[in-house]
């Protein structure tokens, strides 16, 4: 079996195109064994070869001319280096870089006793023909040949290999595969591409971790740093964007809404000017407040001139879907996991039969699939069963380069139905199935019509601008159940002038970039860390991306149980871990474990190398010498090298000097950049040497991700300790402050807080008050507020620890509890809702 040639892919069709059953005689000689990824492929299999005429065995199915077996996902993997060579044993830097000439393959543990049945079967003389049935793609091809090759030793001589290529799991469709079963020249380059894969993998992320894990023990204990090809440069995306949020900083601006009477028709209108930059977007933002009032004093009352203008548009239904969409779809609506996503599909694939193969990136189906769609249309049940027969009956189904295109679709096909109505689905599982359905009808239907008002109101050349927009044809969406979207409907024109009624400003903030959710994470893996909306553009991006669409769910799972990434809702939030691994690998140039661009460039010569356009040999090389350098770069790094004078030194009288993970004075106080998953700013450095206390501050986190607030001490070894709200009976009492308003003892202030005497005495009546809460200090003025039974004055500036979002409010205290109770809502525009006719 060859494993370097480079030839270019062509499906060949079997000769015999009677039944399966005999396509799996093809032998002239012995039995052909067939090898499925999973046990219950292998059964569905013998269930269309022919259940009656096999014997069911304790591994394997067998008849007089077949024998059908499986794997269980992987079997062999590549030796770790302890068992490629003595002098790896140890994690030393000493013994980097790793290079072998070959990579042994070993049996993993768990099913080595599956391996050894299956290897006996792979072995019998009288079994001449071999036909790999394991999943179709780059990691099937990969699950197979390590397989063959360990228990073969490499002697493939006497064995004729084929290539069973399933496209979904129906019977027709594996009938077909049979009929047309791909030979091993077919599949050199696929194979070829898999091991590129799999040895890169190893060669990057032993080398790396094991230099990483060095460089991080040399201080003491023993720190496994795991760090990955993929995995390394996708948690320096998350990174990046954690960084971007941590420079933000937020500003002050103001919007304006007015409303207007135009001869007893009111609406609302939002002030507006254009860009001068490029004279053509709206800004609606304002900056100044002065600018504000000023807009405010001059539009009271005042009477202005209408424009209004009426113009149709359309929105067009998204293609259909691959993984990688998909999962981001899911996620959006149904907040599902990568991985979960994933697994449905592969049940709806595996199990019901019920769509296509999921791990595609493709979303187009073949020019000659006219006919199966047609066919697939008219076997869809259900709710929507209506909407596929009017897609037949109004021959919607055209082809065009939209949904049928060879040009776009490599080894699979986008994701559709197959036609097969499954039953007994959970409610996941019938969520992706029907978000699978209704794209696949959708994008068949002509584009959703509206008809759009855009109304400018000028008073005193100020302009203020009202949007109306009416679902004209649902088109597609009548799919989706929005058949009448919520529509804002202006009210008709009396005249083209229009008074001020009222006019009021709303005070806001800037927000900072989002955390990333799977969704936005997966978009920028596909498109290799640059943000690509366009569809069109993503598709040419597709080939630099960062993992494949098979792949990148089990990338983002290992993110987070290596604890580089902790999930919190839908978002991915980045550790501590995280932060001092792309900080210490960027200080070390380690380009190949932070470079999203470099990783997808490596991405597209495997793809290239599968097409048959690019040697495994020269993607090999180039490897090692990227491996050579990455060690090279960990070896020679020194973070005293990083060493400079911080921009705010000194503080107190003392020089302070910064690396690339921590600030040290001149008197040895050390701290950390990142203090408990917390990246410390600049100003809370300066307050921390300048007070040698800070706090409490929000937005440390624990080991297990859970987010906490504490105060940071300089102790007198001069070491930086976390102060937690103080024991009662630990409490350093300050000065009295006022009376509780619960049991009417006095409340001191703390370092941290205020508390009562009852609660010193940890009495059920005792009272305990934050100076700071959700990031904000609350004035001792307040406090005395509240403690008379007052609500606080309007605090601005509160910070969600869900949203992380800005707002403002007052205080009260209810039963000893901190309450938060919001102002009135500031005027905002009501919407004209087009009522539905009954005509």
């Amino acid at each position: 079996m060859a494993t370097t040639k480079t030839t270019t892919k062509a499906t060949t069709k079997t000769t015999t195109k009677k039944t399966a059953t005999k396509t799996a005689k093809a032998a002239v000689e012995g039995k052909t064994l067939i090898i499925a990824e999973k046990p219950s492929v292998a059964a569905d299999l013998v269930k269309v070869l022919g259940a009656k005429s096999f014997k069911k065995e304790t591994a394997y199915y067998e008849s007089d001319t077949t024998i059908v077996s499986h794997a269980i996902g992987h079997l062999v993997g590549i030796a770790d280096p302890k068992d490629i060579d003595e002098r790896y044993k140890a994690w030393d830097m000493k013994t980097l870089p790793m290079l072998p000439e070959k990579f042994p393959l070993v049996a993993l543990p768990t099913t080595k006793a599956h391996l050894s049945a299956l290897g006996k079967l792979i072995k019998r003389k009288d079994v001449t023909t071999i036909i790999n049935a394991c999943d179709a793609g780059r990691e099937g091809e990969l699950i197979f040949y390590y397989i063959v090759d360990y228990i073969l030793k490499g002697n493939f001589k006497g064995k004729t290999f084929k290539r069973l290529w399933m496209q979904s799991m129906t019977p027709a469709a594996i009938k077909d595969a049979f009929e047309h079963l791909r030979t091993e020249e077919d599949m050199v380059n696929l194979r070829n591409a898999a091991l590129c894969r799999s040895e890169a993998d190893w060669l990057v992320g032993m080398n790396g971790s094991r230099g990483l894990t060095a460089y991080n023990s040399s201080m003491g204990g023993f720190q496994i740093t795991p760090c990955g090809r993929v995995q390394t440069p996708t948690l320096a995306i998350i990174v990046k964007r954690e960084e971007e949020r941590n420079r933000f900083v937020p500003q002050k601006f103001w919007t304006i809404e007015a409303s207007f009477d135009n001869s007893g028709a009111g609406y609302q209108g939002k002030w507006f000017t254009v860009d001068k930059e490029n004279n053509k977007d709206r800004v609606k933002q304002i900056f100044d407040e002065a600018r504000a009032q000023e807009i405010l004093a001059k539009c009271k009352g005042k009477t202005g001139s209408i424009e209004e203008t009426t113009a149709p548009s359309q929105q067009k239904c998204g293609q259909l879907y691959d993984l990688t969409t998909l999962q981001r779809e899911a996620n959006n609506r149904f907040g599902f996991s990568a991985k979960t996503t994933l697994s449905i599909a592969q049940s709806l694939y595996e199990h019901y039969k019920a769509t296509t193969y999921p791990r595609t990136d493709s979303r187009c189906l073949p020019e000659d699939y006219v006919a199966p769609v047609k066919a697939t249309l008219g076997k869809i049940e259900g709710p929507l069963a209506k909407f596929a027969q009017e897609a037949l009956d109004k021959n919607y189904v055209k082809r065009t380069p939209k949904v049928f295109d060879n040009s776009k679709i490599s080894d699979h096909f986008a994701i559709i139905p197959t036609g097969v109505v499954p039953k007994g689905l959970s409610e996941a599982e019938e969520k992706i199935y029907t978000m699978i359905c209704q794209r696949f009808i959708a994008v068949f239907f002509p584009p959703a019509q509206y008809l759009n008002t855009t109304r400018i109101t000028t008073v005193e050349n100020e302009t203020f601008i009202t949007e109306g927009k009416i679902l004209v044809d649902p088109g597609f969406k009548a799919i989706y159940g929005k058949e009448s979207d919520e529509e804002s409907n202006i009210p008709k024109l009396n005249g083209n002038t229009a008074r001020t009624l009222a006019i009021e400003s709303k005070e806001d903030f800037t927000k900072p970039p989002a955390h990333y959710t799977e969704s936005t994470l997966l978009s920028m893996m596909e498109s290799a860390g640059k943000l690509v909306e366009d569809d069109e553009l993503r598709d040419a991006m597709k080939e630099r991306g960062l993992g494949t669409p098979a792949t990148r769910a089990a990338i983002i799972e290992k993110l987070v149980s290596d604890k580089y990434v902790v999930r919190d809702g839908k978002e991915m939030i980045p550790t501590a871990k995280a932060f001092d691994l792309i900080k210490v690998l960027s200080a070390m140039n380690c380009e190949a474990l932070t470079s999203p661009e470099l990783t997808g460039e490596w991405e597209y010569k495997m793809d290239l190398i599968s097409k048959g356009k690019e040697s495994r040999e020269a993607f090999m090389n180039g490897i090692v010498e990227m491996t050579k350098t990455m060690v090279k770069n960990i070896k020679g790094f020194k973070e005293e090298s990083t060493t400079g004078e911080a921009s705010f030194s000194p503080v107190n009288g003392k020089k302070v000097f910064e690396t690339v993970s921590r600030y040290t004075t001149e008197d040895g106080i050390v701290i950390r950049k990142i203090t408990g998953g917390k990246h410390l700013s600049e100003s809370e450095i300066v307050e921390l040497l300048t007070k040698r206390k800070i706090g409490p501050l929000t937005g440390f986190r624990s080991k297990k991700g859970a987010e906490f607030s504490a105060g940071l001490i300089i102790n007198d070894q001069n070491k930086v300790e976390f102060v937690f709200d103080e024991k009662p009976e630990e409490i350093e009492l300050g000065e009295v402050i006022g009376k509780s308003s619960i049991d009417g003892s006095d409340v001191y202030e703390t370092l941290t807080g205020y508390v009562s005497e009852s609660y010193v005495k940890k009495e059920p009546s005792g009272l305990s008050l934050p100076k700071i809460l959700l990031g904000k200090e609350i004035p001792l003025d307040d406090i005395k507020k509240l403690l008379a039974g007052e609500k606080t004055s309007l605090i601005k500036g509160f910070r969600s620890n869900k949203t992380r979002r800005l707002f403002d409010a007052y205080l009260t205290l209810v039963k000893g509890k901190l309450k938060f109770e919001f102002p009135p809502r500031e005027f905002k525009p009501r919407r004209f809702v087009k009522k539905k006719s009954e005509e």
